[in-house]
């Protein structure tokens, strides 16, 4: 892929923590659903009040199906007590859409805890920086903690690398979430926030960073899947754009400088596009439209990086072309085109598509295995004449333009001499 974006020194938020994806619905106990899901955000079990109660000793307190109620949808507890929250100076809980499985592992793991003999009294977050594009340790990197009372920040802490990339923070209190802050070659890593499960006084986790690059030849377009969905009203032809990108380079890909600012991955919109919506690895503030152009404007780290575009062009009176830009050469296209009295048909992809069934709807399949830019593909949408705004009016539009032609004529007639 051989193309050239704009860069600027930029802040980027690349989550490392130790918290977790995880589902609470696949975790296999309740302490990981408790500790890595959302429970220990605002809960600690004997380490006093943090966000929400400390739940230790919650059995004195609830029952267990209460317990489960809490964990499944607190809006039913507090119907059922009239009260919200039922806590003085504590926010109400949010429903956490655990399963019936899920809370009742969640309900049993409370019940049962009991404090570990040993535990520290205060917390100590510990790790190392390494350079993943060099394969070294990044000796004298510095390190911010920043702490957390929900929202609201508070302390900040600095610790410098040893010589092996290795830094540590002692002296945590239980009762904050914390997150880790580095620099590297304009690039901010920022670990997400962190809080100490119950039972333990370490984190420890790695921050891996990457050098940048401003090439763009190790960033690729593996698949692209259109879906072109003319609506039932014959007026609008909807796409959405379903992109799967990588960058196969141990490097951060940031673009090269520009007067407007960093630029990386680039979309195609048609100008008269509406309800252009950027979901998946795109945030929309991190968008800057020229045109019909869209530039994502923030690094693209090593790794996938999914995206999905919608929007809608409105069919014209008669008729609308609408080329789907394609900006990078894709290793899989395909395009799928939903059936309708519209005609939308789909230029340079030789003969018809395949018909395939999709949540019960009859679409075309149209595949280019690789498909080159500058455009893949080429819309064309006819609304049937009757049905277009010309057609629905015409004979209106007739009446008068003969009814004006008549009098017209006779008042002509009328001013010729006898």
């Amino acid at each position: 892929m051989k193309r050239t974006f704009a860069s600027v020194v930029f802040v980027f938020l690349f989550l490392v923590s130790e918290e977790a994806v995880l589902s609470a619905d696949t975790a296999v106990s309740g302490e990981e659903i408790f500790t890595r899901g959302k429970c220990s955000r605002c809960h600690t079990l004997g380490r006093g009040r943090f966000v929400g109660p400390d739940l230790l000793g919650v059995g004195e307190r609830y029952s267990r199906d209460e317990i489960v109620k809490w964990a499944r949808n607190p809006e039913l507890v507090y119907g059922e007590r009239e009260k919200k929250p039922l806590n003085e100076d504590y926010p109400p809980m949010p429903p956490m859409n655990l399963s019936e499985e899920s809370a009742r592992l969640v309900a049993d793991y409370l019940l049962g805890y009991e404090v570990p003999d040993g535990l520290s009294e205060k917390g100590t977050i510990r790790g190392a920086v390494s350079n993943v594009t060099s394969g070294k340790p990044r000796a004298g990197q510095d390190v911010a903690l920043v702490s957390y009372t929900g929202e609201v920040s508070g302390d900040r802490r600095f610790a410098k690398a040893d010589s092996r990339g290795r830094f540590s923070f002692p002296g945590l209190e239980w009762d904050r979430s914390y997150e880790l802050t580095i620099f590297h070659e304009g690039v901010q890593y920022v670990s997400g926030k962190m809080v100490f499960p119950p039972g333990r006084d370490e984190i420890n986790l790695d921050l891996p960073v990457y050098d940048t690059t401003d090439s763009d030849e190790n960033i690729s377009l593996p698949t692209l899947n259109v879906i072109v969905y003319p609506n039932d009203e014959g007026t609008a032809v909807n796409f959405t754009s379903l992109y799967d990108f990588r960058n196969s380079a141990d490097t951060v890909f940031v673009g090269k400088p520009n007067a407007s600012g960093l630029r990386t991955l680039v979309f195609s919109v048609p100008r008269d596009a509406e309800d252009v919506v950027f979901s998946g690895g795109v945030n929309p503030a991190e968008l800057e439209r020229e045109g019909e152009k869209v530039y994502h404007t923030v690094p693209f780290l090593p790794g996938g990086k999914k995206v999905a575009l919608s929007y809608s062009v409105p069919v014209s009176v008669l008729a609308g072309k609408f080329p789907v830009g394609l900006d990078y050469e894709a290793g899989d296209l395909a395009v799928f085109v939903r059936k309708t009295d519209l005609g939308v048909s789909v230029k340079d992809f030789g003969s018809g598509g395949e018909s395939v069934v999709i949540h019960g709807e009859e679409f075309l399949k149209y595949r280019k295995s690789p498909a080159t830019p500058p455009v893949a593909v080429f819309v064309a949408a006819r609304r049937p004449f009757t049905e277009s705004a010309v057609g629905t009016y015409l004979p209106v539009i007739l009446f008068f333009a003969l009814a004006a032609g008549g009098i017209g004529f006779f008042l002509y007639r009328r001013k010729e001499p006898s």
